[in-house]
């Protein structure tokens, strides 16, 4: 038995060393390690990747917990094949498996009366360590959110982010930031609020009008703002905004500031002011020091809902980005299908990005594409790397998972094909799920409805056969902005938003044969108005993604004639939406791909 420990194992124990070494010091029983940053953002700077550091995970869902004894990690069902492969030193628990304690509940019983965990309170949001704080104190347990035991020990910590700040013109945004700072202000009167605090960076982005690159494939600023009735500020590096751009925000009333003073200005807040704020979207730092010299009041920050709807201008903007990208990608899966150069998982990731550039308005990904061939396409959010690239050849599934982000909106698309002869297993599972595609994309329903019953329709081919996903089947997009946005979504998860026109959300539903092979299946769909009746208003989803599904991979006899008439009528569709902009080889390929099922 080979007992040598690899490089990565030998510095994750030094870590872990050095670590409880601190614990010790402090009286500290436990530390909780979330994947997070001050800003409760999704995706995180290199700075704040507090996670991958310590456990090598590079998911972006994961809470760490380290005892003097032993180090575990918790991540959700989209990254359960990944973390098995990565981690080091932690014991992976599959959240959300059957028999699998949360965390809290593994924390719970593991830990005594009185025993105290560690919770950085500058990048924990205040509703989760609020939360938390109730929970262990049921048990004697204390939560201490003043504690960061991690910053000393990370010598190598990558510096924050200095990339250029960036105007969203009205052009694209459809509003100007003054309209925006109106809407906020007017939501701002109705609370009888004097401040509103802005910690999230896609809020701040859409309602500044601002972009930048930060943050890997999300298009904004590190950047924290108080929306005051008479005046605002926004907190940033200044060395991010140009002296034109710096002309134009002050010409708006707009006060800058550096990033770090954001904490200044909230510990000198008038004791009579009343601060707007939502407990998701900011730090338990942040709410606690405003909680000690003011009034909170607590209510999910405007713009979240604002920014979700899409205004015409954006819509419009986002059905043209619809044909630009699907030509985009119908340009790469020609490539993949005719071109006789060898390929790999990597190297496909490069070519469909050439494709993308040479769009108008393109400016970079969305998020890393995944490339995923033989049963790397069951891991959900697989990310190919050299020593993992794949080369692709005419015997299995491949799954490609890609988006971009342009000045006229975010994509998000996934297609799955087979390079050669697929298996009657494989014809039937993709056909189970374009059933549930179908499903979800013929919808019609009362404008009452939330995410988890629509999510329920597309999984019901699926539970049927025995057969199901563990990820959501949809979720809210940006308009050039983050491809993940809230509150809306399509999970069973049961959020409580109900959905409206002008939401822009994907249409997803995927099925996993762990070590063999997955299949998802992804379009964007707007949420538009379908009828009046006199059982009240009705909603539908309008398509916004043009591309093919695989004919060679569609059992006929499995679908009913509504799904049959909608997948022609579908690919109809693509063909005249795309054809006129694509090469005659391409159009061609693409003719022969949408004829009649």
């Amino acid at each position: 038995m080979n007992t040598e420990l690899n490089t990565e194992q030998v510095n994750t124990q030094n870590k872990l060393c050095a670590l409880r070494r601190k614990m010790d010091a402090a009286g500290v029983s436990a530390v909780l390690i979330p994947n997070a940053d001050p800003h409760q953002s999704e995706y995180l700077a290199g700075h704040w990747q507090t996670l991958k550091w310590l456990t090598g995970f590079s998911g972006s869902a994961g809470t760490a917990v380290v005892t003097q004894k032993e180090a575990g990690m918790w991540t959700d069902f989209r990254y359960w094949i990944q973390a098995a492969t990565q981690l080091n030193g932690f014991q992976l628990f599959r959240q959300g498996d059957t028999g699998i304690p949360t965390f809290d509940r593994w924390l719970a019983d593991t830990l005594s009366a009185n025993d105290c965990i560690a919770l950085d309170g500058k990048i924990v949001s205040a509703a989760q360590a609020g939360s938390l704080k109730k929970k262990f104190s049921q048990q004697g347990i204390v939560v201490d959110t003043t504690m960061d035991l991690i910053s000393d020990l990370w010598l190598d910590r990558p510096p924050m982010p200095r990339t250029p700040a960036f105007e969203l013109d009205a052009v694209y945004a459809g509003q100007t930031r003054k309209e925006k700072f109106s809407r906020i202000r007017k939501k701002m009167a109705e609370y009888n609020a004097d401040c509103h605090v802005l910690a999230a960076l896609d809020d701040i982005a859409w309602t500044f009008n601002l972009r930048g690159e930060d943050i890997h494939t999300n298009p904004v600023n590190l950047s924290f703002a108080l929306v005051f009735m008479d005046k605002i500020s926004l907190f940033i590096d200044q060395a991010k905004v140009s002296t034109a751009l710096g002309t134009t925000l002050d010409a708006d009333g707009i006060d800058l500031f550096d990033y770090n003073a954001f904490y200044d200005a909230i510990q000198n807040l008038d004791k009579e002011t009343r601060v707007l704020l939502d407990p998701e979207r900011v730090s338990d730092f942040v709410y606690q020091v405003i909680d000690k010299r003011s009034n909170i009041i607590e209510a999910p920050n405007p713009s979240v809902l604002f920014k979700c709807v899409k205004n015409e201008v954006e819509i419009s903007h986002i059905r043209d980005t619809a044909v630009k990208d699907g030509r985009a990608v119908v340009n790469f899966l020609h490539w993949l299908c005719t071109s006789d150069a060898p390929k790999t998982e990597i190297c496909a990731a490069e070519q469909l990005l050439k494709f993308r550039k040479e769009q108008a308005a393109f400016i970079h990904p969305s998020f890393d594409s995944i490339m995923a061939f033989k049963e790397h396409s069951a891991i959900c959010h697989y990310s190919a790397q050299p020593e993992t690239d794949l080369p692709l050849s005419p015997d299995a599934m491949f799954l490609t998972d890609s988006g971009g982000n342009y000045l006229t909106g975010t994509t998000d698309i996934t297609r799955t094909l087979h390079l050669g002869a697929p298996t009657s297993q494989e014809i039937r599972d993709y056909t189970l799920v374009l059933k549930a595609h179908i499903a979800v994309a013929t919808a019609r329903f009362p404008a009452t409805a939330r995410g988890y019953q629509i999510d329920a329709m597309a999984r019901r081919h699926l539970w049927q056969q025995g057969l199901d996903f563990g990820h959501g089947t949809g979720h809210g997009v940006g308009f050039f902005l983050c491809v993940h946005e809230g509150p809306a979504r399509l999970s069973a998860f049961p959020v409580d938003i109900a959905l409206g026109p002008g939401m822009l959300l994907t249409n997803e539903p995927g099925l996993y044969r762990e070590g063999q092979y997955g299949i998802r299946l992804e379009n964007m769909v707007l949420v538009i108005k379908d009828r009046d009746t006199q059982f009240g208003s009705f909603l539908k989803f309008e398509n916004m993604t043009f591309c093919h599904f695989e004919r060679n991979l569609v059992d006929k006899t499995m679908l009913n004639t509504e799904e049959l008439n909608w997948i022609n009528a579908y690919h109809r569709m693509v063909y005249e939406r795309l054809a006129p902009g694509l090469d005659t080889p391409v159009r061609q390929w693409l003719g022969h791909k949408t004829q009649p099922i």
